[in-house]
Protein backbone atom coordinates (compact mmCIF):
# COMPACT_ATOMS: atom_id res chain seq x y z
CA UNK A 1 0.00 0.00 0.00
CA UNK A 2 1.61 3.24 -1.17
CA UNK A 3 1.04 6.65 0.36
CA UNK A 4 -2.11 6.04 2.42
CA UNK A 5 -0.65 6.47 5.90
CA UNK A 6 -3.01 9.31 6.87
CA UNK A 7 -6.04 7.51 5.47
CA UNK A 8 -5.20 4.26 7.31
CA UNK A 9 -4.66 6.17 10.55
CA UNK A 10 -7.96 8.04 10.17
CA UNK A 11 -9.86 4.85 9.35
CA UNK A 12 -8.29 3.09 12.34
CA UNK A 13 -9.42 5.89 14.66
CA UNK A 14 -12.99 5.52 13.40
CA UNK A 15 -13.00 1.74 13.82
CA UNK A 16 -11.53 2.02 17.32
CA UNK A 17 -14.50 4.13 18.44
CA UNK A 18 -17.40 1.86 19.51
CA UNK A 19 -19.85 4.70 18.80
CA UNK A 20 -18.94 4.68 15.09
CA UNK A 21 -20.20 1.33 13.92
CA UNK A 22 -20.89 2.07 10.25
CA UNK A 23 -17.95 3.45 8.28
CA UNK A 24 -18.13 3.83 4.50
CA UNK A 25 -15.05 4.38 2.34
CA UNK A 26 -16.36 6.30 -0.68
CA UNK A 27 -14.54 7.11 -3.91
CA UNK A 28 -14.56 6.70 -7.67
CA UNK A 29 -13.68 3.36 -9.23
CA UNK A 30 -9.97 2.56 -9.23
CA UNK A 31 -9.08 4.93 -6.39
CA UNK A 32 -8.05 2.11 -4.03
CA UNK A 33 -11.02 1.69 -1.67
CA UNK A 34 -10.68 -2.09 -1.46
CA UNK A 35 -6.94 -1.98 -0.80
CA UNK A 36 -7.36 0.64 1.93
CA UNK A 37 -10.17 -1.30 3.61
CA UNK A 38 -8.09 -4.50 3.50
CA UNK A 39 -5.15 -2.75 5.17
CA UNK A 40 -7.40 -1.25 7.86
CA UNK A 41 -9.12 -4.58 8.46
CA UNK A 42 -5.80 -6.38 8.91
CA UNK A 43 -4.91 -3.87 11.62
CA UNK A 44 -8.11 -4.84 13.49
CA UNK A 45 -7.51 -8.60 13.60
CA UNK A 46 -6.76 -8.60 17.34
CA UNK A 47 -9.29 -5.92 18.27
CA UNK A 48 -12.55 -7.79 17.62
CA UNK A 49 -12.87 -10.84 19.88
CA UNK A 50 -14.96 -12.88 17.45
CA UNK A 51 -13.12 -12.02 14.28
CA UNK A 52 -12.83 -9.84 11.19
CA UNK A 53 -14.62 -11.07 8.07
CA UNK A 54 -14.25 -10.02 4.43
CA UNK A 55 -17.46 -10.07 2.37
CA UNK A 56 -16.90 -9.55 -1.37
CA UNK A 57 -20.05 -8.27 -3.06
CA UNK A 58 -18.70 -7.49 -6.53
CA UNK A 59 -20.32 -10.49 -8.22
CA UNK A 60 -23.62 -10.35 -6.34
CA UNK A 61 -26.61 -8.93 -8.21
CA UNK A 62 -29.48 -9.96 -5.92
CA UNK A 63 -30.01 -7.56 -2.99
CA UNK A 64 -32.34 -10.08 -1.33
CA UNK A 65 -29.39 -12.49 -0.92
CA UNK A 66 -27.28 -10.04 1.11
CA UNK A 67 -28.04 -11.59 4.51
CA UNK A 68 -27.11 -15.06 3.25
CA UNK A 69 -23.88 -13.87 1.60
CA UNK A 70 -22.79 -12.13 4.82
CA UNK A 71 -23.68 -15.21 6.86
CA UNK A 72 -21.77 -17.55 4.56
CA UNK A 73 -18.70 -15.31 4.80
CA UNK A 74 -18.91 -15.57 8.59
CA UNK A 75 -19.26 -19.35 8.33
CA UNK A 76 -22.95 -19.76 9.13
CA UNK A 77 -25.04 -22.63 7.79
CA UNK A 78 -28.56 -21.66 6.70
CA UNK A 79 -31.35 -24.16 7.23
CA UNK A 80 -34.72 -24.48 8.94
CA UNK A 81 -37.76 -22.26 8.89
CA UNK A 82 -36.06 -18.97 9.87
CA UNK A 83 -35.49 -16.32 7.23
CA UNK A 84 -31.88 -15.65 6.25
CA UNK A 85 -32.06 -12.24 7.90
CA UNK A 86 -33.46 -13.55 11.21
CA UNK A 87 -30.87 -16.34 11.30
CA UNK A 88 -28.01 -13.92 10.63
CA UNK A 89 -29.16 -11.51 13.33
CA UNK A 90 -29.59 -14.28 15.89
CA UNK A 91 -26.12 -15.70 15.25
CA UNK A 92 -24.40 -12.31 15.45
CA UNK A 93 -26.44 -10.93 18.36
CA UNK A 94 -23.73 -11.55 20.96
CA UNK A 95 -20.70 -11.49 18.66
CA UNK A 96 -18.02 -8.81 18.54
CA UNK A 97 -17.05 -8.79 14.88
CA UNK A 98 -15.96 -6.45 12.12
CA UNK A 99 -17.63 -7.10 8.77
CA UNK A 100 -15.95 -5.59 5.73
CA UNK A 101 -18.51 -5.29 2.91
CA UNK A 102 -16.58 -4.62 -0.29
CA UNK A 103 -18.19 -3.04 -3.41
CA UNK A 104 -21.64 -2.18 -2.08
CA UNK A 105 -22.66 0.47 -4.64
CA UNK A 106 -24.90 -1.80 -6.74
CA UNK A 107 -26.85 -3.06 -3.69
CA UNK A 108 -28.41 0.23 -2.58
CA UNK A 109 -31.84 -1.39 -2.25
CA UNK A 110 -30.47 -3.62 0.52
CA UNK A 111 -28.78 -0.86 2.52
CA UNK A 112 -31.46 -0.75 5.24
CA UNK A 113 -30.54 -4.34 6.17
CA UNK A 114 -27.31 -2.90 7.56
CA UNK A 115 -29.27 -0.60 9.90
CA UNK A 116 -31.33 -3.54 11.12
CA UNK A 117 -28.20 -5.62 11.62
CA UNK A 118 -26.56 -2.92 13.73
CA UNK A 119 -29.71 -2.68 15.83
CA UNK A 120 -29.95 -6.43 16.36
CA UNK A 121 -26.23 -7.04 17.02
CA UNK A 122 -24.86 -4.23 19.25
CA UNK A 123 -21.22 -5.37 19.05
CA UNK A 124 -21.01 -5.63 15.25
CA UNK A 125 -19.11 -2.95 13.31
CA UNK A 126 -19.42 -2.50 9.54
CA UNK A 127 -16.72 -1.22 7.21
CA UNK A 128 -18.16 -0.68 3.72
CA UNK A 129 -16.51 0.28 0.44
CA UNK A 130 -18.73 1.89 -2.18
CA UNK A 131 -18.69 4.35 -5.06
CA UNK A 132 -21.71 5.97 -3.43
CA UNK A 133 -22.59 6.82 0.18
CA UNK A 134 -25.30 4.65 1.72
CA UNK A 135 -27.46 7.48 3.14
CA UNK A 136 -28.02 5.70 6.45
CA UNK A 137 -28.27 7.15 9.96
CA UNK A 138 -25.01 6.77 11.84
CA UNK A 139 -22.91 6.48 8.67
CA UNK A 140 -19.38 7.92 8.88
CA UNK A 141 -17.76 8.74 5.55
CA UNK A 142 -14.14 8.44 4.48
CA UNK A 143 -13.91 10.22 1.12
CA UNK A 144 -10.95 8.74 -0.77
CA UNK A 145 -9.17 10.80 -3.43
CA UNK A 146 -6.21 10.03 -5.68
CA UNK A 147 -2.64 9.70 -4.43
CA UNK A 148 -0.74 12.88 -3.63
CA UNK A 149 1.05 14.45 -6.58
CA UNK A 150 4.43 16.22 -6.49
CA UNK A 151 4.21 19.96 -5.72
CA UNK A 152 4.87 22.49 -8.48
CA UNK A 153 8.60 22.85 -9.20
CA UNK A 154 9.32 19.88 -6.94
CA UNK A 155 12.87 19.15 -5.86
CA UNK A 156 14.19 15.63 -6.66
CA UNK A 157 13.47 14.64 -3.05
CA UNK A 158 9.89 15.95 -3.19
CA UNK A 159 9.37 14.22 -6.52
CA UNK A 160 10.56 10.86 -5.18
CA UNK A 161 8.45 11.15 -2.01
CA UNK A 162 5.20 11.77 -3.92
CA UNK A 163 2.95 8.69 -3.44
CA UNK A 164 1.64 8.93 -7.02
CA UNK A 165 5.19 8.92 -8.40
CA UNK A 166 6.22 6.14 -6.01
CA UNK A 167 3.41 3.91 -7.28
CA UNK A 168 4.37 4.52 -10.93
CA UNK A 169 8.08 3.92 -10.28
CA UNK A 170 7.30 0.72 -8.37
CA UNK A 171 4.89 -0.53 -11.06
CA UNK A 172 6.90 0.23 -14.22
CA UNK A 173 9.78 -2.24 -13.54
CA UNK A 174 7.32 -5.14 -13.73
CA UNK A 175 6.93 -4.28 -17.42
CA UNK A 176 10.34 -2.92 -18.43
CA UNK A 177 12.78 -4.05 -15.74
CA UNK A 178 14.69 -1.86 -13.32
CA UNK A 179 15.34 1.70 -14.46
CA UNK A 180 16.62 5.01 -13.13
CA UNK A 181 14.58 7.87 -14.65
CA UNK A 182 16.55 10.85 -15.88
CA UNK A 183 15.30 14.46 -15.59
CA UNK A 184 13.30 14.27 -18.82
CA UNK A 185 11.64 11.00 -17.86
CA UNK A 186 10.81 12.34 -14.40
CA UNK A 187 8.95 15.22 -16.02
CA UNK A 188 6.89 12.86 -18.16
CA UNK A 189 6.16 10.52 -15.23
CA UNK A 190 4.91 13.54 -13.29
CA UNK A 191 2.77 14.53 -16.28
CA UNK A 192 1.25 11.03 -16.44
CA UNK A 193 0.41 11.06 -12.71
CA UNK A 194 -1.08 14.55 -13.05
CA UNK A 195 -3.24 13.58 -16.05
CA UNK A 196 -4.55 10.69 -13.96
CA UNK A 197 -4.99 12.92 -10.89
CA UNK A 198 -3.20 10.32 -8.79
CA UNK A 199 -5.74 7.56 -9.56
CA UNK A 200 -3.95 4.34 -8.49
CA UNK A 201 -5.57 2.02 -11.04
CA UNK A 202 -4.83 4.47 -13.85
CA UNK A 203 -1.20 4.79 -12.74
CA UNK A 204 -0.72 1.02 -12.67
CA UNK A 205 -2.34 0.59 -16.09
CA UNK A 206 -0.20 3.40 -17.54
CA UNK A 207 3.02 2.00 -16.04
CA UNK A 208 2.35 -1.37 -17.66
CA UNK A 209 2.68 0.25 -21.11
CA UNK A 210 6.29 1.28 -20.44
CA UNK A 211 7.38 -2.05 -21.97
CA UNK A 212 6.33 -0.76 -25.41
CA UNK A 213 6.17 3.03 -25.16
CA UNK A 214 8.25 5.87 -23.81
CA UNK A 215 6.84 7.87 -20.93
CA UNK A 216 6.21 10.76 -23.32
CA UNK A 217 4.19 8.49 -25.61
CA UNK A 218 2.18 7.15 -22.66
CA UNK A 219 1.23 10.70 -21.61
CA UNK A 220 0.20 11.54 -25.17
CA UNK A 221 -1.94 8.41 -25.47
CA UNK A 222 -3.73 9.18 -22.19
CA UNK A 223 -4.59 12.67 -23.44
CA UNK A 224 -5.82 11.22 -26.74
CA UNK A 225 -8.09 8.38 -25.62
CA UNK A 226 -9.20 6.91 -22.30
CA UNK A 227 -9.51 3.46 -23.93
CA UNK A 228 -5.70 3.29 -24.05
CA UNK A 229 -5.55 2.37 -20.35
CA UNK A 230 -6.17 -1.37 -20.41
CA UNK A 231 -4.57 -4.51 -18.99
CA UNK A 232 -4.41 -8.07 -20.34
CA UNK A 233 -3.60 -9.61 -16.93
CA UNK A 234 -5.77 -12.67 -16.31
CA UNK A 235 -5.74 -12.41 -12.51
CA UNK A 236 -7.21 -8.88 -12.45
CA UNK A 237 -11.01 -8.55 -11.99
CA UNK A 238 -12.74 -7.71 -15.28
CA UNK A 239 -13.98 -4.40 -13.87
CA UNK A 240 -10.35 -3.32 -13.29
CA UNK A 241 -8.84 -4.39 -16.61
CA UNK A 242 -9.46 -0.96 -18.12
CA UNK A 243 -10.48 2.48 -16.97
CA UNK A 244 -13.30 2.38 -19.48
CA UNK A 245 -14.67 -0.72 -17.73
CA UNK A 246 -14.48 1.15 -14.41
CA UNK A 247 -16.46 4.08 -15.79
CA UNK A 248 -18.89 1.85 -17.69
CA UNK A 249 -19.82 0.26 -14.36
CA UNK A 250 -20.37 3.65 -12.71
CA UNK A 251 -22.34 4.94 -15.73
CA UNK A 252 -24.63 1.92 -15.59
CA UNK A 253 -25.58 2.77 -11.98
CA UNK A 254 -26.84 6.25 -12.98
CA UNK A 255 -30.40 7.19 -13.82
CA UNK A 256 -31.09 8.56 -17.32
CA UNK A 257 -31.33 12.07 -15.83
CA UNK A 258 -27.99 11.71 -14.05
CA UNK A 259 -26.37 10.40 -17.24
CA UNK A 260 -27.69 13.39 -19.21
CA UNK A 261 -26.40 15.84 -16.61
CA UNK A 262 -22.95 14.27 -16.34
CA UNK A 263 -22.57 14.31 -20.11
CA UNK A 264 -23.57 17.98 -20.26
CA UNK A 265 -21.17 18.96 -17.47
CA UNK A 266 -18.28 17.52 -19.49
CA UNK A 267 -18.23 20.77 -21.52
CA UNK A 268 -16.76 22.56 -18.52
CA UNK A 269 -12.98 22.38 -18.37
CA UNK A 270 -11.88 23.30 -14.88
CA UNK A 271 -14.24 24.55 -12.20
CA UNK A 272 -17.77 25.82 -12.64
CA UNK A 273 -20.40 27.33 -10.38
CA UNK A 274 -23.87 26.12 -9.50
CA UNK A 275 -25.54 28.82 -11.61
CA UNK A 276 -23.51 27.88 -14.70
CA UNK A 277 -24.37 24.19 -14.21
CA UNK A 278 -28.05 25.09 -13.87
CA UNK A 279 -28.17 27.36 -16.93
CA UNK A 280 -26.05 25.19 -19.23
CA UNK A 281 -26.94 21.66 -18.13
CA UNK A 282 -30.25 22.08 -16.30
CA UNK A 283 -28.61 20.89 -13.07
CA UNK A 284 -30.89 20.87 -10.04
CA UNK A 285 -29.42 20.82 -6.54
CA UNK A 286 -30.58 17.22 -5.88
CA UNK A 287 -28.94 16.03 -9.11
CA UNK A 288 -25.67 17.77 -8.27
CA UNK A 289 -25.81 16.23 -4.80
CA UNK A 290 -26.44 12.80 -6.32
CA UNK A 291 -23.38 13.02 -8.58
CA UNK A 292 -21.32 14.19 -5.61
CA UNK A 293 -22.53 11.22 -3.57
CA UNK A 294 -21.58 8.89 -6.43
CA UNK A 295 -17.98 10.23 -6.51
CA UNK A 296 -18.39 11.51 -10.10
CA UNK A 297 -18.44 15.21 -9.25
CA UNK A 298 -16.27 17.16 -6.81
CA UNK A 299 -16.89 20.38 -4.92
CA UNK A 300 -14.35 22.71 -3.34
CA UNK A 301 -15.92 23.81 -0.02
CA UNK A 302 -13.68 26.90 0.08
CA UNK A 303 -14.91 28.32 -3.24
CA UNK A 304 -18.17 26.47 -3.83
CA UNK A 305 -16.90 25.54 -7.30
CA UNK A 306 -17.59 22.14 -8.82
CA UNK A 307 -15.34 20.17 -11.14
CA UNK A 308 -14.96 16.75 -12.77
CA UNK A 309 -11.94 14.49 -12.53
CA UNK A 310 -10.41 14.87 -15.99
CA UNK A 311 -10.83 11.16 -16.75
CA UNK A 312 -14.52 11.35 -15.80
CA UNK A 313 -14.87 14.43 -18.02
CA UNK A 314 -13.22 12.65 -20.94
CA UNK A 315 -15.52 9.64 -20.53
CA UNK A 316 -18.67 11.75 -20.13
CA UNK A 317 -17.70 13.84 -23.20
CA UNK A 318 -17.72 10.66 -25.26
CA UNK A 319 -21.19 9.80 -23.94
CA UNK A 320 -22.42 13.31 -24.79
CA UNK A 321 -21.15 12.92 -28.36
CA UNK A 322 -23.01 9.61 -28.68
CA UNK A 323 -26.24 11.08 -27.30
CA UNK A 324 -26.78 13.53 -30.17
CA UNK A 325 -27.26 16.36 -27.65
CA UNK A 326 -23.84 17.97 -28.16
CA UNK A 327 -25.13 20.81 -30.37
CA UNK A 328 -27.94 21.74 -27.98
CA UNK A 329 -25.68 21.74 -24.91
CA UNK A 330 -22.95 23.69 -26.71
CA UNK A 331 -25.43 26.41 -27.68
CA UNK A 332 -26.57 26.67 -24.05
CA UNK A 333 -22.93 26.80 -22.93
CA UNK A 334 -22.00 29.55 -25.39
CA UNK A 335 -25.18 31.51 -24.67
CA UNK A 336 -24.57 31.49 -20.92
CA UNK A 337 -20.97 32.69 -21.14
CA UNK A 338 -21.66 35.30 -23.83
CA UNK A 339 -24.36 36.73 -21.55
CA UNK A 340 -21.95 36.64 -18.63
Amino acid sequence: LVGREQEVAGLTRLLDDPARRLVTVVGMGGVGKTRLALQAAMAQLHTFDDGVYWVSLSGMNSPERLARVIGEAVGLAFSGSQSDEAHLFEQLRNKEVLLVLDNFEHLREAATLLTRLLGAAPSVTLLVTSRERLHLHGEWLVDLAGLQLPPANATPGEWESSPAVQLFVQSAPRARGHFMPDAGERAWIEQICTLLDGLPLGIELAAAWSRLLSFEEIAQEIERDLAFLTSSLRDVPARHRSLRAVFDHSWGLLSAEEQRLLGSLSLFRGGFGREAAEQVAGASLPLLASLLDKSLLRRDPATGQYDLHDLVRQYAWGKLEQSGEMGHVRRAFLGYFLSL
